[in-house]
């Protein structure tokens, strides 16, 4: 990607890892898109970071994912990196959880729904123009370890981690990669304000964009980053990967 000008789009990108990935894609001569919910923060974070462009939207919301990619499709074609990062954590423990079905729903289609969604619509995008793409999918170490403090999140990131699979496997006869970023506990404000747990953002945005890099150059596909970068998760995944790769072998399907 080094020194290539770039067309990205980033949900979830008004502040924490999509803010920080956004920042160094722009400050490298790439062109930036960033969706988040709020349009004085995306006013606060366009204002901050000159040159970023920013979408404002519900991504729970089917219309709003609907009107986003029509958005890209007129605004930036040579869309070419597509970011699924957008996402809402409810720690709340199962048997703890008497929230209104509403609330629930609304955290699985952020998390799930929408990046499945998204990809549908523009992937057509991604491969029009022909040239090298990718898509990033956010996941978590909790997509292999499940958080009992925050068990739908977990579940969500667990189904996104093997759509990511079964999509890669689609798009293998394609320009366009699918590659995975796996992050550990990250101080963001995912789901706590003023969070201080975790990786520092600026540390984990490094080491993700330099993940990024590889990736799209052949290197691995999915991204750890310290908890999830361990020998121990990485013989899990590759022993994943194999047992994927003999299962599609037997049992082929349509692809792009």
């Amino acid at each position: 990607m080094n020194g290539i000008t770039h067309h990205a789009l980033i949900t979830g990108g008004s502040r924490g890892i999509g803010l920080g990935l956004a920042a160094r894609l722009l400050a490298r001569g790439d062109r930036v898109l960033v969706t988040g919910r709020s349009t004085r923060l995306l006013a606060e974070t366009a204002e901050a970071h000159p040159g970023l462009q920013t979408f404002a939207g519900d991504l729970s919301n089917p219309a709003d994912r609907e009107a986003l990619a029509a958005h890209v499709r007129e605004s930036m074609p040579g869309l070419d990196l597509l970011v699924n990062n957008a996402g809402i954590q409810r720690r709340v423990a199962l048997a703890e959880d008497n929230a209104p079905w509403a609330e629930r729903q609304a955290e699985i289609d952020t998390l799930l729904a929408a990046p499945a969604h998204l990809d549908h619509l523009l992937i057509p995008v991604l491969l029009a123009h022909g040239r090298p793409a990718a898509i990033i999918e956010v996941t978590s170490g909790g997509a292999l370890i499940p958080q009992p403090f925050a068990p739908l999140y977990s579940a969500c990131k667990a189904a996104l981690h093997s759509y990511s699979m079964t999509l890669r496997h689609a798009l293998a006869g394609t320009p366009c990669r699918v590659i995975e970023l796996m992050p550990p506990a990250v101080a963001t404000e995912l789901a706590v304000p003023d969070n201080t747990h975790g990786a520092p953002v600026d540390d984990f945005c490094d080491a993700a964009l330099a993940g990024i890099d590889a990736a799209l150059a052949g290197g691995p596909q999915v991204i750890g980053y310290g908890p999830t970068a361990t020998d121990e998760i990485t013989q899990r995944l590759q022993s994943e990967q194999a047992t994927f790769d003999n299962s599609t072998a037997r049992f082929p399907v349509t692809t792009y």
